[in-house]
């Protein structure tokens, strides 16, 4: 088909040009005092990286990033290596309360 102006008139393709990831990685990084989530993946026709989220914080940062790479090495059906994010720090919790009164 063609436009009034005899150009040809642009359509959607028929299939999404959709690629399958080969690996995946998320980074943190300190950028002007912020924290940025980066998603890195590895496609066949090269690799891309994108900003996924931006914390105030290292913590949240980190906590994210655990998230969206555990959820995205999920949907890849290539063997992954071990993610390359520190691990957490246990939570330590205290049972010892402080008394409310006198006895």
């Amino acid at each position: 088909m063609t436009s009034p102006d005899g150009l040809p008139r642009w359509e959607p393709p028929v299939f999404p040009n959709v690629e399958e990831a080969l690996a995946a990685d998320c980074i943190v990084v300190e950028e002007h005092g912020r924290w940025i989530v980066y998603l890195d993946a590895v496609l066949a026709s090269g690799a891309v990286r994108r900003k996924v989220g931006e914390h105030h914080d290292e913590r949240r940062a980190l906590h994210a990033a655990r998230i969206f790479e555990r959820n995205v090495r999920r949907c890849i059906t290539v063997p992954q290596g071990p993610s390359l994010l520190p691990e957490p720090e246990p939570l330590s919790f205290t049972t010892d309360r402080p008394s409310k009164g006198p006895a």
